[in-house]
C-alpha cells in the first residue's frame, strides 16, 4: 500500500541506508536524523525501522500527513477520545482491534456530495464546463464522506490517530485514481482500477524509537531551526513542481475548499513551488540550505537528470567540508509504458562532511 511519487526512493533504500550508515558508523545513539524533502516517508520510515530519532519534514500537507502516520504510530492506536464518544462504531465481534473497526466503519459509509463530488468527478459539468474524471461519481462521494468524517471527529482523535486515517484515506484514493502517474491530468476514459469501490486497508506498522516529529513547512526555513548529526535532503530534481502534480491529495489532506480553476481543477500551486525546480534558482537555494544546515554530516539525494550539473553540485558542497558520492543505475519514471529515449539515469547520493565547519563555528561563538 502506498503512493508512487515522482522521485519515491523505495527502491533506493538499501543504497541510501548502506552509505549513510557506514559513513556515520561513529556517532552514538540513538542517532538523530533530519529527513527535509520526506516525501511520502519512505526513507523516515526506514531510518525510523533502525532506531534512529527522525524529524522529518516536507511542504505539501499530504505528505507530511503520511510520514506523520508512519513515524507517530508504532503499532495501531486505541482510538480511546473516540470509542468514548461513539462506543456504536465499536460494538460487536471483539475479534478486529479498535484501527480496524474504525476503518470498517469509515468504509460502510454511502457518501455524500461534497467538495470532490463537485469538482472532480463528472459532476463537474453541472458548474462547470469540464467533466473531470478523476473519481467516478460513487468514489468522490466516499472520498468526501471519509474526509468530512474525519474532519467531524477530529477533537475525538490523538494527532497521530487523525494523521494515520488522512493518510489511509490517501492510499485508498491513490488506488482508485483514474490518472496516468500524477494528478497533473485524468483520463478520459475509465481504467479499471477506477472503476472500483474506494476501500481504506489497515497497514503495517513499522516499530521504532520515540521522539520523532514532523513538520510542514519551506526546509530552506526550517534547516536553520533544527539540529541533528545527520541531515538528509532530497529536493525536488526537475521541473515538475510537487503541489501542482498532486494538488488533489493536498486539497484531501487539508480539506481547505480552495478556489480551483483550468480543465483540472488546479488549486493555487504557485504559494507552494519550490525554487528547486527551476535551473536559474536551484544552486542558489542549495548553497542557502548547506549555509544554515545544523548538522555533522550532511546527504543529498540527486540524479543525472536534475537541474544542477553533477559538477557544480560537487563544487557547492566542497564550499562547507570534505565531499563525496556515491551513484547507481536506475530507472527513469514514466507515466505510462512508452519507450523512452532519453539516456539512462544516474542517481547519486553525496556526502558533504561539515564536522570541522561546526567546530569552527562553535569556536568562533558563531554556531547558528
Amino acid at each position: 500500500m502506498g503512493i508512487d511519487f515522482l522521485g519515491n526512493k523505495e527502491q533506493l533504500l538499501p543504497f541510501l541506508y548502506t552509505h549513510i550508515s557506514e559513513e556515520t558508523a561513529g556517532l552514538p545513539g540513538p542517532v538523530g536524523l533530519v529527513d527535509l524533502f520526506c516525501g511520502a516517508g519512505a526513507v523516515s520510515r526506514c531510518f525510523k525501522s533502525h532506531g534512529c530519532r527522525v524529524t522529518a519534514n516536507d511542504f505539501l500537507t499530504c505528505c507530511a500527513v503520511m510520514t506523520k502516520a508512519i513515524l507517530l504510530n508504532d503499532g495501531a492506536p486505541e482510538f480511546r477520545g473516540l470509542r468514548e464518544a461513539a462506543p456504536e462504531i465499536f460494538a460487536g465481534e471483539s475479534t478486529r482491534s479498535p484501527y480496524e473497526r474504525v476503518l470498517a466503519y469509515l468504509n460502510r459509509l454511502e457518501g455524500r456530495e461534497g467538495f470532490i463530488y463537485g469538482n472532480y468527478s463528472p459532476a463537474s459539468l453541472e458548474q462547470c464546463e469540464y467533466e473531470r474524471m478523476y473519481f467516478t461519481r460513487e468514489n468522490a462521494r466516499k472520498i468526501d464522506d471519509v474526509r468530512e468524517t474525519i474532519a467531524e471527529w477530529s477533537g475525538l482523535l490523538e494527532e497521530r490517530e487523525e494523521a494515520l486515517l488522512i493518510a489511509d484515506l490517501l492510499f485508498a484514493v491513490s488506488a482508485v485514481s483514474n490518472i496516468a502517474g500524477t494528478y497533473g491530468c485524468y483520463i478520459k476514459f475509465w481504467k479499471p482500477k477506477a472503476r472500483q469501490p474506494l476501500w481504506l486497508t489497515p497497514r503495517r506498522f513499522t516499530a521504532g524509537g520515540g521522539g520523532h516529529t514532523v513538520w510542514n513547512c519551506d526546509a530552506n526555513e526550517l534547516v536553520g531551526r533544527v539540529e541533528a548529526p545527520i541531515i538528509y535532503a532530497d529536493p525536488p530534481y526537475t521541473k515538475r513542481q510537487y503541489s501542482a502534480y498532486y494538488h488533489i491529495l493536498e486539497t484531501i489532506a487539508r480539506n481547505d475548499r480552495p478556489e480551483i480553476g483550468g480543465k483540472t481543477g488546479l488549486r493555487n500551486w504557485k504559494e507552494h513551488s519550490s525554487r528547486y525546480c527551476y535551473r536559474r534558482s536551484a544552486g542558489k537555494a542549495l548553497e542557502e540550505l548547506l549555509e544554515r544546515a545544523r548538522c555533522q554530516y550532511f546527504f543529498l539525494s540527486y540524479n543525472s537528470d536534475g537541474q544542477i550539473p553533477h559538477e557544480e553540485i560537487r563544487s557547492i558542497l566542497a564550499r562547507f567540508g570534505e565531499t563525496r558520492y556515491w551513484e547507481v543505475p536506475y530507472k527513469r519514471y514514466k507515466s505510462n509504458s512508452a519507450v523512452s529515449r532519453k539516456p539512462p539515469l544516474t542517481e547519486r547520493l553525496y556526502l558533504a562532511d561539515l564536522r570541522e565547519r561546526r567546530a569552527a563555528l562553535t569556536r568562533d561563538g558563531g554556531a547558528h
